[in-house]
């Protein structure tokens, strides 16, 4: 979903999405679909694919939903310390947690899917400031 919102306000980068724990049977649900739909977004075809040294070492920017998974990528792959972030903490200067909407129904699946547009939005906006104004 993340790298959807991304595309969509940053269209002229490379955007793309890896996982820690990924299961290449997953499948976009409807859910999903239906909040990008309402943003006016027609999500690509997505393999959940895991996350390799090429891909980190490719990425100019990196960003992790949660603490864990940052903690996690920054003992393994300490080298790229400059590149990985939380994305609350890049986005809004808040090192929380992000929780990840899609295990979430209902309204507690919009609330938190809008947190996470609210955050991408705000983390792209950072990085299209001219160099040397943001982080």
């Amino acid at each position: 979903m993340a790298q959807e919102i991304c595309r969509k306000f940053l269209p002229q980068a490379e955007v793309f999405s890896r996982g820690l724990y990924a299961n290449t049977s997953y499948q976009i649900p409807e859910k999903v679909t239906d909040f990008l739909s309402s943003l006016g977004i027609v999500p690509t075809e997505h393999h959940s694919t895991q996350l390799t040294p090429k891909d980190l070492a490719k990425a100019d920017l990196i960003f992790c939903m949660e603490q864990d998974h940052l903690n996690r990528l920054l003992d393994r792959y300490a080298q790229y310390t400059d590149k990985l972030w939380l994305l609350n903490d890049f986005a809004f200067e808040e090192e929380t947690d992000l929780e990840d909407p899609i295990s979430l129904e209902g309204r507690a699946f919009l609330k938190q899917a809008v947190k996470l547009e609210k955050a991408v939005k705000a983390a792209v906006s950072k990085i299209q400031q001219p160099h040397g104004e943001n982080k």
